[in-house]
């Protein structure tokens, strides 16, 4: 991690009209789009890992103090959870900057089979696959993070979940993330490319934070706080916070919710991404649970 400059000084936020003036004629060819998960409102994806103004995922990042993750509802899925007979649909997931324009976007990758495991017993071993991409206003969409969870038997705290973050645009793992055996708290292990534990996250006691066990939307019931701290040095260096949306949302899909991520002293870009990332891992774990879905089958047994 670079403790470099101190990132909380706000920047201007990218948006279409930011990139130097081009000539039509000067602006460098797209080649062939692939149609592959397309952010809604954004072009097709390119095929190369650049934009054409030279600015990476990468690149945006280091410029940013905080984003906002967003999860969209799936009206299949709240439907037939209110009947009792949830189906699990991919997940998707907008990443925003400050002032509200869409930089990233999360889509789940995992065959319908595997995402049904995603419920009951077989919730800590089910895998899943997400890819972000970097969608810069007005340009094509780019390939920028991949998230791999594979199948694995875990119990209790044999084997414990882990899921790898790869840079799409080197194909190479810059980190991992660990879902620790704990009693009566949130924890989440952040290890580098080499598997070492840099990072904690940690989400306190539950008994402290009413969020976890009884999310509503409003008052101190609304949101679950977590401090990113060194494992070094053990002082907190960012934030992340989930949030109940709204009340629509708290009733018809309550396995929704949205999270805000605050750098603090992170500078390097790779952790910054990790962290992006770690919002999905976290929403995975232990916020993915529909609550219609469950009254609807306790209502079926009476």
């Amino acid at each position: 991690m670079e403790p470099g400059a101190d990132p909380r000084t706000l920047r201007q936020p990218i948006a279409a009209g930011m990139a130097p003036a081009m000539a039509p004629s000067m602006m460098p060819a797209m080649g062939p789009l692939a149609h592959q998960a397309m952010a809604p409102g954004q072009m097709g994806m390119a095929c190369g890992p650049h934009s054409p103004y030279g600015l990476t995922g990468m690149d945006m990042l280091r410029g940013l103090n905080a984003i906002e993750v967003q999860e969209q509802a799936n009206f299949m899925q709240e439907f037939t959870a209110m009947i009792g007979l949830e189906i699990e649909m991919a997940n998707k997931y907008r990443v925003l900057d400050q002032a509200g324009n869409q930089l990233y976007y999360a889509v789940e990758r995992t065959s319908c089979c595997k995402r049904q495991l995603q419920q009951g017993c077989c919730h800590d071993c089910a895998p899943w696959e997400v890819d972000v991409l970097y969608t810069p206003p007005g340009e094509a969409n780019q390939l920028f993070l991949a998230m791999r969870r594979p199948c694995q038997l875990t119990c209790c705290c044999i084997n414990r979940p882990v899921a790898d973050v790869i840079d799409q645009t080197t194909n190479q793992k810059i980190g991992s993330f660990r879902d620790p055996c704990t009693c009566c708290s949130l924890k989440f292990h952040i290890r580098d490319a080499s598997d070492n534990e840099v990072l904690l996250v940690d989400g306190g006691c539950c008994c402290c934070q009413p969020g976890i066990w009884c999310p509503w939307p409003c008052g101190p019931c609304a949101e679950v706080v977590f401090d990113v701290k060194d494992m070094t040095h053990h002082g907190k260096i960012a934030e992340v916070k989930k949030r109940v949306p709204s009340c629509c949302t708290w009733l018809f899909a309550p396995d929704v919710d949205n999270y805000h991520v605050s750098f603090g002293e992170v500078s390097n870009p790779q952790w910054k991404a990790i962290l992006l990332a770690l919002t999905i891992f976290m929403d995975f774990r232990y916020f993915n649970t529909n609550r219609n879905n469950e009254e609807a089958r306790q209502a079926w047994r009476q």
